[in-house]
């Protein structure tokens, strides 16, 4: 087979794969639980690591508020752009999980509280990932808004922010949207 032909059958696969994620995909969230629920379950159906493609971060945008969305679409951009400039180097946001704590991901999750504070709702997600003993549990919190202008059949509320809550020392720290503009400045300062 030609690479080509290779390359169409990818994309075929991957487009068959988020058509299928998406036909799972219950009736559009009302709430910030099921935001913060329908988020990760799409993220899990994807198989994300490191930053979004374009057809997952297509998938996952109706969660996302416009800042982290941006965020996220600036770093596969860097990604890309780093891949061009070296391609014998590593580039940033290609593996791990940017979404948790965990480098390695959660194997389950769970929505363990949530908080109202004014438009703004705390969702407290409890993660285990029991891949290798031991199971390693931990819990992020996940900011979410009501989205501005909701188009029918979208998320009422959306994803503003993560803060990572682990603390082992090799966790993500802080919160996703720090992290994001940290990492993208540092990799466009690379000559």
């Amino acid at each position: 087979m030609t690479p080509r032909a290779l390359h169409r059958i990818a994309a075929t696969v991957a487009l068959s794969t988020l058509a299928a994620v998406a036909a799972c995909r219950p009736s559009a969230p009302s709430s910030p639980s099921e935001s913060a629920a329908q988020f990760y379950t799409l993220l899990d159906g994807l198989g994300v690591r490191g930053v979004p493609d374009s057809l997952a971060l297509d998938a996952v945008a109706p969660y996302l508020d416009s800042t982290l969305l941006g965020l996220l679409t600036d770093a596969r951009h860097t990604r890309d752009d780093f891949r061009r400039r070296y391609p014998s180097d590593k580039p940033p946001f290609v593996d791990g999980d940017m979404f948790s704590s965990l480098f390695e991901g959660n194997t389950s999750f769970a929505i363990r509280s949530t908080v109202a504070r004014g438009d703004t709702t705390m969702v407290v997600m409890a993660f285990t990932n029991s891949m290798q003993p031991p199971t390693v549990a931990w819990t992020d919190t996940l900011v979410v808004v009501p989205r501005a202008n909701p188009a029918p059949m979208s998320p009422q509320f959306v994803i503003a922010d993560l803060r990572y809550g682990a603390s082992w020392d090799f966790a993500n720290r802080g919160s996703m949207v720090a992290s994001l503009r940290a990492a993208i400045s540092e990799a466009r300062a690379i000559p």
